[in-house]
């Protein structure tokens, strides 16, 4: 086996892809949980995503050329609706992990159902590259993905596991845990 294929088909980036699949398959599917549910579920997929990202491998890409983008804008949005619809008063939280938080006097407020969409976008993409078989697209989008990994959406995960903590254990929460049911 070659070195691209022992990094295609190495332990660590099958157990990554598998469970990527799985995030992406439950972000799609949202609308059929409720709340309490999507948040406490993620609240298990997210660290094990996150667990396994970074075990995959830093090293070189293949090829230079941009890796294929399958999330459109359309579906991007989408997506990002629905679980905003879902969330509701809950999407809303306070960034402390943005560079220009230090030179502001204003809290900066992010939003769980942009960060679960950008997350997915990233996610996603690489599982539809992976799923095209070709053995030299599939090292250049785990490579990829690390990169992403440790460049932007590492950071956003954890910081939406804290939004979703809180959201799911917030006892100063006056409104019903089973909303959205």
């Amino acid at each position: 086996m070659s070195e691209k294929e022992d990094i295609v088909f190495s332990r660590n980036t099958v157990e990554f892809v598998t469970v990527a699949a799985e995030f992406c398959a439950y972000i799609e599917r949202a609308n059929e949980h409720t709340r309490k549910e999507f948040i406490e579920t993620l609240l298990k997929l997210l660290p094990l995503l996150y667990l396994k990202a970074l075990m995959l491998p830093e090293e070189e890409r293949l090829n230079e050329d941009d890796l294929e983008d399958f999330v459109t804008e359309d579906s991007y949005e989408v997506l990002r609706m629905t679980i905003f619809d879902l969330l509701t008063d809950k999407d809303s939280y306070l960034d402390v992990f943005v560079a220009d938080m230090k030179y502001s006097d204003t809290p900066v407020t992010k939003s769980i159902s942009e960060d679960l969409a950008d997350i997915y976008q990233d996610i996603k993409n690489f599982v539809c590259l992976f799923r095209l078989g070709i053995n030299e697209t599939m090292h250049d989008a785990i490579i990829e993905c690390k990169e992403h990994f440790t460049q932007y959406w590492g950071q956003t995960l954890v910081n939406t596991m804290r939004a979703l903590h809180d959201a799911r254990y917030n006892t100063n929460d006056e409104e019903p845990e089973e909303d959205n049911e």
